[in-house]
């Protein structure tokens, strides 16, 4: 068998360690193989990656002319065109933006993936000279090959702001089967994520207040951090509520949170930024790990959640409702269950991540393959 083929995996923030979810994007490739480009490590580089730093690279300017100006160094060039790559894809718009004048230097197809606020946010839609994605958004839209969007929730949105129908093609969020199957289940309710306002943090505190005795035996897990946190934490200890309270938790480590929980919870809302979500990751680990989930109509959630089947949908910010539905799962666990197994069985058939891989391989092969890069 020949070796894969190179491509160039843009990331301006790399390995971020909650964006686990790009480099495991690739990891049933065969044919092609991804060269990390970027110029801030924000994590640990995975073991076995080929990593390209860009900062070193630029000439007279440094970062900024690249970034502004998409000035190419004759360094930048020629260490890029040594690893001979075939295609270049972007993760998030912001990032596809950088990476639109390395792609046209090299002759390359180009793809970038969207995963919700860079869809979403006033700050990345309206128009704007001063940011370079604004102000070169059209231009990557007219361009490139291909666009990704997470889910049809952003493809909708990408298509009110003007993005080409023709070229958007939803490729979903999916997490490992390998890594995310049910445990042995405890009365667990847990909701995973940052205490911010797109996560709906807020809703879920005063949805678990409206609760009270009903809460008796079940525990409350709710992992993360974030600017809310100090405020909803006094909500629920005036409320009487005791939950753990573990923190930030490192994505290697959530497969047993899930595991041994009974419900989910992800009631994300849209901000009053514009940030919403794409499709989130928690539905989809949850789901693979045998939990019911209680979640909102927001984004890509109604397009993995079936209300009544496997789960709750309600409305967003809707604290009442939540709690009512949240009151239904905990008292009859037998449905619950049966919601979550229900759950597992929709997503290992239709948000598995080797499935996807390959399906995005296949994206970027065809690409090269018009391009006449193959």
């Amino acid at each position: 068998m020949s070796e894969p083929h190179a491509f160039l995996a843009y990331c301006d923030k790399l390995f971020t360690p909650s964006e686990s979810f790009i480099p495991r994007g690739y990891s049933s490739f065969s044919k092609l193989r991804p060269i990390y480009i970027g110029h801030e490590l924000k994590g640990p580089i995975p073991d076995g990656a080929e990593v390209i730093e860009l900062g070193p690279l630029h000439g007279p300017g440094g970062e900024a002319a690249f970034k502004q100006l998409g000035s190419i160094s004759a360094k930048l060039e020629q260490t890029l065109r040594e690893v001979k790559p075939v295609a270049l894809h972007a993760s998030f718009g912001k990032s596809g933006a950088y990476a639109l004048p390395i792609a046209r230097k090299l002759g390359l197809p180009m793809a970038v993936t969207y995963y919700g606020g860079d869809a979403t946010k006033t700050t990345n839609t309206k128009d704007s000279f001063i940011r370079v994605y604004n102000r070169r958004r059209a231009k990557m839209w007219r361009d490139i090959e291909l666009i990704l969007p997470c889910s049809t929730f952003i493809r909708d949105e990408l298509v009110a702001k003007g993005a080409p129908e023709d070229k958007l093609v939803v490729h979903h969020n999916t997490a490992d089967p390998a890594r995310f199957s049910p445990g042995k289940k405890k009365d667990l309710v847990v909701f995973a994520g940052r205490w911010t306002e797109k996560k709906g943090i807020d809703t879920l505190i005063a949805a678990l207040a409206r609760l009270g005795e009903e809460l008796e035996g079940w525990t409350v897990r709710l992992i993360g951090d974030g600017e809310l946190k100090e405020a909803l934490v006094k909500e629920l200890e005036q409320a009487g509520v005791e939950v753990e309270l573990p923190g930030w938790v490192p994505a290697d480590d959530m497969p047993k949170h899930w595991a041994e929980a009974r419900i989910a919870v992800v009631p994300s809302k849209r901000a009053k930024s514009g940030d919403a979500e794409g499709l989130p990751l928690v539905c989809i680990e949850a789901m693979l790990s045998g939990c019911a989930l209680a979640a909102t109509r927001h984004a890509g959630i109604t397009e993995c959640v079936k209300d009544g089947e496997t789960g709750y949908l309600v409305d967003e910010g809707d604290e009442a409702a939540l709690a009512d539905r949240l009151a239904r799962m905990l008292t009859d666990k037998a449905r619950t269950a049966k919601m979550g197994e229900a759950g597992r069985e929709f997503a290992l058939a239709d948000f598995n991540l080797q499935e996807q891989s390959r399906k995005l391989e296949g994206y970027l092969l065809d690409l090269a393959a018009k391009a006449g890069k193959l």
